[in-house]
């Protein structure tokens, strides 16, 4: 019966973690379109790259020095007083908690120096953007190869796992056959659910 007590719970966490998963990959795709329209004239908000303006620190590194709640305070309070050429401007309490899902995800993690989101956007940048847009809002170099946006909208990324493992075959002659190790597929499909 003790077992019982303790294998409801985990196996109802395991049931809502997708769930949870999606939830967060939702709000850390908010958070980058209202820091892409907010942010981007003064700071860097990807992975890589200096800020416009040189006193704006990059989001990443913001990253390493504040905690979640800290961020989501600092956008509730609002952050004007945080450097004299901040812009004050008012945010609701999701779209700060949006956004600082968005700042959090750039948190150096692994082995790799990569959160998973940036490893997916960045292997996808080695090996399909070539043809695919990878981006929300770009269009794709080669017009035949769809926006990986459009791509998601049609499937689930989670449901591509498979085709990842054993390689993406398609009837195109020009589109080469990629497989990915096991720790690619995951920060693929992370990178893929911020598109959604």
């Amino acid at each position: 019966m003790n077992t019982m007590r303790f294998a409801f719970p985990f196996a109802l966490l395991l049931l809502c973690a997708p769930a949870m998963a999606q939830d967060n990959a939702a709000a850390i795709a908010e958070g980058k379109r209202l820091a892409s329209i907010n942010c981007t004239k003064c700071h860097n908000i990807e992975a890589q790259g200096e800020s416009p303006l040189t006193d704006a620190p990059p989001f990443r590194e913001i990253a390493r020095n504040f905690d979640e709640m800290e961020l989501v305070d600092g956008f509730m309070d609002g952050l004007a007083v945080r450097h004299p050429l901040m812009p004050d401007w008012e945010v609701t309490e999701p779209q700060a908690q949006e956004l600082a899902a968005f700042v959090m995800s750039l948190r150096v993690v692994g082995e790799k120096g990569d959160s998973p989101i940036l490893l997916g956007h960045d292997l996808l940048r080695e090996n399909c953007a070539r043809c695919h847009a990878i981006d929300a809002g770009s269009a794709s170099p080669e017009p035949k190869a769809p926006p990986f946006p459009d791509i998601v909208k049609k499937y689930d990324p989670s449901a591509l796992e498979e085709a990842l493992a054993e390689g993406i075959v398609t009837a195109h002659e020009k589109m080469p056959e990629f497989t990915f190790e096991t720790e690619q597929i995951s920060a693929i499909i992370a990178y893929l659910e911020t598109l959604k």
